[in-house]
């Protein structure tokens, strides 16, 4: 039986976009580059497939790039006794901050060895508040069992996988246009117009090396130039 439970996403903040901020307008912008007259679903190419290579993309990107816009929040809560959660379905894997709302405090990170060590029998445990957090796999296991409901609010990674699968609010808009240039590079591969497909898919390689660069530089600055001191991060 599958591990589940239910994480409520919190409201993002979106970024201010005009031009292509919606599925039809990228596909409008797509249909303009390739310039074959009006795209329909059964146009070649067609919406349908302009619209799976414009997710396609985004889900490269937030793979492939550690933007500092891919954090995102969810909370659940606890349920009496239990110690395992599943995590957001699209949770992208890596390392998450988990803070628990109701006692308001934040629970402390455990390595899964680190944490078998110190808990060998998690389930055999008596209930209480929760204090370190472990995550394995796709599974996010707490100790102690919770004693009562307690409010978990995640701060992790996302895949691109959203609950909908069509939000774009949540990238830059210079992120929509790279997204249709993938999308106009692959309508031109199904067209088979080889040099105006290589000339926009080199456009999306360069622009999103430029993206990643730019973005390490926001994160160094964040960091006042400095390498952080993971020991004593809480």
């Amino acid at each position: 039986m599958a591990l589940t439970t239910t994480w409520t996403q919190q409201d993002a903040v979106g970024f201010n976009q005009a031009s292509v901020s919606s599925t039809a307008n990228m596909t409008t912008q797509v249909q303009t580059n390739i310039n074959r007259g009006t795209l329909s679903t059964t146009s070649t190419p067609s919406t349908t497939q302009v619209t799976s290579w414009l997710i396609r993309a985004k889900e490269k990107l937030m793979e492939l790039y550690g933007f500092t816009w891919k954090r995102k929040f969810a909370y659940a809560d606890t349920v009496a006794s239990t110690y395992r959660y599943a995590l957001p379905k699209d949770f992208a894997g890596g390392g998450a901050i988990l803070r628990d709302l109701t006692q308001n405090k934040r629970l402390s990170p455990m390595n899964p060895v680190a944490f078998d060590t110190a808990y060998p029998d998690v389930a055999g445990s008596s209930n209480a508040i929760p204090t370190y957090y472990c995550i394995k796999d796709r599974e996010l296991w707490l100790s102690a069992p919770a004693s009562a409901v307690y409010r978990l609010e995640l701060e992790y990674t996302r895949s691109g996988e959203d609950s909908t699968a069509e939000t774009w609010d949540y990238l830059p808009e210079a992120m929509l246009f790279k997204l249709s240039d993938y999308a106009t590079y692959r309508a031109f591969m199904m067209l088979q117009d080889w040099n105006a497909a290589q000339a926009y898919k080199s456009e999306w390689v360069q622009d999103t090396q430029e993206s990643k660069s730019d973005d390490v530089k926001k994160k160094w600055a964040q960091l006042n130039y400095m390498i952080p001191n993971w020991h004593y991060t809480k």
